[in-house]
């Protein structure tokens, strides 16, 4: 059965936009997976639709790659790196939703923004999430508290426009699609980060192009996630949010 990561709790007004209906994808076949994982998991994944907005550019101010690269990346320079929450921290993440009344989704955004921000720098970020592209604030809390960045995630979610295919994809991705085979591209992201639940817990899988980071630059970023998520779960405050 397929549970609801990321089930949309806000009225349709909240953010001054229709949110379209959740779109739960089904799990994918587990034998594709890496063999880190348990052999017959119960995995899950659930997206959700933005409302697409005005077309704009996102004005990055911050760079995300140790390197550059020239084309995709070949199966043997992806890796794979997975950040299993602890039950406490993934029970955290769906009680923090619930007082919220947003998505899980978004603060884990937020939280990745805030991760960013320690690990890279400070900075506005493009971020492909799904089939639309965001501005991501990847700042401190001197700058933005918890309850200001997950309104600025939502805000910045239903402003949101659906990405051209022209356009360059951005480096940095956040995706509902689970966990996937190494051979599966990263359709151009110099990182992609795959969330789904794995047996009742939040999985976050951060795949990545060694030719454009350092390994120890993405350990520092799976090691700083947890603790922004903590941060935005326990200092967020839904009526600010309600706000927004």
């Amino acid at each position: 059965m397929v549970a609801p990561l990321f089930q949309d709790r806000v009225r349709v007004d909240s953010f001054g936009a229709d949110v379209l209906a959740v779109d739960v994808l089904a799990a994918p076949d587990a034998s594709q997976f890496s063999a880190s994982l348990p052999s017959t998991p119960d995995i899950s994944t659930a997206g959700f639709d933005l409302v697409v907005g005005h077309a704009r550019d996102i004005a990055a101010t911050l760079t995300l790659t140790d390197y550059e690269a020239h084309g995709l990346p070949a199966e043997s320079d992806l890796c794979r790196v997975g950040l299993e929450l602890p039950p406490v921290l993934s029970a955290e993440l769906d009680g923090a939703a619930a007082h919220l009344g947003i998505l899980n989704g978004k603060i884990l955004i937020a939280a990745l923004g805030r991760a960013v921000a320690r690990t890279i720098g400070r900075g506005v970020l493009a971020v492909d999430v799904d089939a639309h592209i965001i501005a991501l604030d990847c700042v401190m809390p001197a700058e933005l508290d918890a309850t200001e960045m997950i309104a600025h995630v939502c805000s910045a979610l239903v402003a949101s426009t659906g990405r051209h295919h022209e356009q360059q994809p951005a480096d940095l991705s956040f995706r509902c699609a689970g966990p996937v085979s190494a051979d599966e591209p990263l359709a151009g992201h110099a990182l992609e980060l795959r969330a789904y639940r794995c047996n009742g817990l939040v999985q976050i899988d951060f795949w990545y192009d060694t030719r454009r980071f350092e390994a120890y630059t993405i350990e520092e970023l799976t090691e700083q996630f947890p603790l922004a998520l903590i941060e935005i779960t326990s200092e967020a405050v839904p009526e600010e949010i309600d706000a927004a």
